[in-house]
């Protein structure tokens, strides 16, 4: 338990963990990430280290992956967080 709450202790001191920015309801980036789990039109799924962060609206895009960075582009009508461990 001790060297889990270190770990995550330093994760979040290095900025490791997983940033979720939204711009409107346009445009979320998330930085950190692991990889896409499922990408249309409708619903974005993106793994970090921690969270699945499940992107939800119309006409969504992913429009840069690179540097462990995503930047999806739509119409957005909800961002639902859930952890990864259960």
């Amino acid at each position: 338990m001790r060297k889990v709450r270190w770990k995550r202790e330093w994760m979040n001191w290095m900025y490791l963990g997983g940033f979720v920015h939204l711009n409107g309801n346009r445009e979320v980036r998330v930085e950190n990430c692991r990889r896409v789990l499922e990408c249309d039109e409708v619903r974005v799924r993106i793994a970090t280290r921690e969270l699945i962060v499940d992107i939800w609206g119309t006409g969504l895009r992913v429009f840069d992956y690179n540097d462990n960075n995503v930047l999806v582009r739509g119409k957005i009508a909800s961002v639902q967080l859930s952890d990864r461990r259960g």
